[in-house]
């Protein structure tokens, strides 16, 4: 019986995405570090530990879960527009792999650091490239007026400063799916390094992540197109040029393993042609909707004949609390289940603790969720 709204993953997709992942990166000499913001629960983060991925960090606790969860120091990455300088003398001392450092006064503190801390840390400059891509505004972080990354004349001031520097670190945005976009960065980054210093030489290089999942069709696309990823990335960017380019999918390797699952409360607005469904979940337990309008496919846990466009929204205090409208499902009542698809990324890893909301568990499987559910059975395996 239903006792209350859960996170479900689905572990045999995310071995499936993972292996399918790894086998393009190796076709086109590209490590993967796996972006833990998207998600961090610990049998996710064992998965993808075991399936020979490396990690991106953006905190300091962040890298503290990454290292408890097995993975080496040298394995880990640190970006972030505004690192502390506890957070900086903590990647230090742990002998992280590389910081990606954002700004020149980073770079400066940094350097300030690494006098009284003795480290084995590396340090990459993030350029910002300048390049507009196509998604949403709030999750777009390549163009010259964002926060993030030193621009490439920055860049270039500083590598004839400090020749240590290892090499360069870019993200231009998240949910990308057009792989033009990825072409066009690769140009972008050829013209950086051909305008380089012929003194200075690096031997790391990492673009980032981006690639996007299909939240419209999640289950006629469940793993995304990690091979047309990568060869774009590659256009300009030949093995005989850079042997190894690394890469930090997040979304894509756990966004379509995870569903949300919930009970209608109450119908309201019968009588218009739109009716509101409000479910026992919301922004808390997912905030892209409410954050930046992002949609999921919503499905109802059973069979019908009779459909209906509703409105859907979450319990919480705001009229931003809302999933969107015009979803077109099986006539609803009080007490129905529905699921949330493609919540596997920055679901669990982004729920709030607002109005004191209890935080819902979650739950791993090596199946995948049934779709069809006898009329009106709220039991759910």
């Amino acid at each position: 019986m239903y006792n209350g709204p859960y996170y479900r993953y689905d572990l045999q997709l995310l071995e499936r995405t993972i292996k399918v992942a790894q086998e393009a990166a190796q076709q086109s000499g590209t490590i993967l570090h796996y972006a833990i913001k998207a998600n961090h629960e610990e049998p996710i983060l064992r998965k993808i530990k075991s399936g020979g991925m490396n990690v991106d960090c953006v905190s300091a606790g962040e890298i503290k879960a990454a290292l408890e969860n097995g993975w080496n120091a040298n394995q880990i990455v640190f970006a972030g527009s505004g690192k502390t300088i506890r957070e900086i003398s903590y990647a230090l001392e742990q002998n992280i792999f590389v910081i990606h450092c954002e700004s020149v006064e980073e770079y400066h503190l940094i350097q300030e650091l690494k006098q009284h801390i003795t480290t084995s840390t590396k340090v990459a400059l993030r350029l910002n490239p300048d390049l507009r891509v196509d998604t949403h505004e709030n999750i777009s972080t390549g163009e010259k007026h964002h926060k993030f990354g030193v621009s490439p004349q920055e860049a270039l001031e500083l590598v004839q400063l400090d020749g240590s520097i290892c090499g360069f670190h870019v993200h231009v945005g998240s949910q990308i799916l057009d792989m033009t976009y990825f072409v066009s960065l690769s140009k972008k980054i050829r013209d950086f390094i051909d305008a380089l210093p012929s003194n200075y030489s690096f031997d790391y290089l990492n673009l980032g992540g981006g690639l996007g999942i299909d939240y419209e069709q999640p289950e006629r696309n469940p793993i995304p197109n990690f091979e047309g990823w990568i060869n774009a990335i590659r256009t300009h960017l030949p093995t005989s040029l850079i042997e190894v380019i690394r890469l930090e999918p997040g979304r894509s390797i756990v966004g379509q393993c995870g569903t949300l699952i919930g009970e209608v409360q109450y119908m309201k607005h019968l009588e218009t042609s739109m009716p509101l469904a409000i479910l026992d979940i919301g922004m808390t337990e997912l905030m892209r909707p409410a954050l930046y309008g992002a949609r999921h496919k919503i499905s109802a846990h059973h069979e019908a004949f009779n459909f209906a466009s509703y409105r859907i929204s979450g319990p919480s205090c705001e009229s931003s609390d809302s999933f969107g409208s015009d979803y077109l499902l099986p006539i609803l009542k009080r007490g129905d289940l529905v699921t949330v698809h493609s919540t596997g990324a920055y679901g669990s890893s982004m729920r709030l603790n607002y109005n004191l909301k209890e935080t819902i568990p979650s739950r791993f499987i090596n199946r995948p969720l049934e779709t069809c559910f006898k009329a009106r059975n709220r039991k759910v395996a």
